[in-house]
């Protein structure tokens, strides 16, 4: 789990299907603050009806609300294009390589190739170590 949130791991675990844990926690973040914005702000709407105490309460569950979900927007944003090398392409073009596929969604690439994504991530590694420094193309800067 350390090497894994830590990044020090490059592949997703195996049962990581279409979705990662990630975007199911966004989801459900959006889902229960937008639930909770929709209440609070209905009973901010009709302050006659729900009394004083209860509207005092719904302004600062319903900035809570608005909070989580503005906090879960830009982390989404950023997890699916700068940390993630990768992602954006899947959301210009709707395509994602094998390499990317095997890393970060193991179970789902078993599921669309039928293939095992250990041992193609592994194939490829090997093939990758056994070439030379020129047949791999230019270091990146920096390296």
């Amino acid at each position: 789990m350390k090497q894994y949130v830590s990044n020090e791991e490059k592949r997703s675990p195996e049962y990581v299907g279409f979705f990662n844990g990630g975007q199911k926690l966004y989801f459900w973040v959006t889902v229960y603050s937008g639930i909770l914005f929709l209440l609070t702000g209905i009973i901010m709407w009709f302050p006659e009806v729900f009394g004083r105490v209860l509207v005092a309460v719904s302004y600062v569950l319903h900035d809570i609300a608005a909070l989580a979900m503005l906090a879960g927007f830009i982390l989404h944003v950023y997890l699916s294009t700068v940390f993630e090398p990768g992602t954006f392409r899947s959301m210009t073009r709707g395509t994602v390589t094998r390499e990317w596929a095997w890393t970060h969604h193991p179970a789902w690439y078993k599921e669309a190739t039928g293939r095992d994504p250990r041992h193609d991530y592994e194939t490829a590694s090997r093939e990758t170590a056994s070439r030379g420094p020129a047949e791999r193309g230019p270091a990146p800067p920096g390296a």
